[in-house]
């Protein structure tokens, strides 16, 4: 992940010495965290208790072969 960071400052002042690195490694712990939040998401909603959930909600049944019925 690349980082440019500037700073538009009337006096034309720098941003200051490491603010790359700071923003730098701020986006990756968020690029991470949501990241792992995503997962954990597609994992719950992929489970067997989910999908179970989902298709008896819907009152969705299907065929021995897959195919949905009723």
């Amino acid at each position: 992940m690349a980082v440019e960071v500037e700073r538009h400052s009337p006096v034309r002042q720098p941003p200051t010495d490491g603010a790359e690195d700071t923003v730098t490694g701020a986006l990756r712990d968020l690029a991470r965290w949501l990241y792992r939040r995503l997962r954990e998401e597609y994992e719950h909603e992929t489970s067997d208790a989910a999908v179970d959930e989902a298709l008896s909600a819907n009152d969705w049944t299907f065929t021995a072969e897959g195919k949905r019925f009723g």
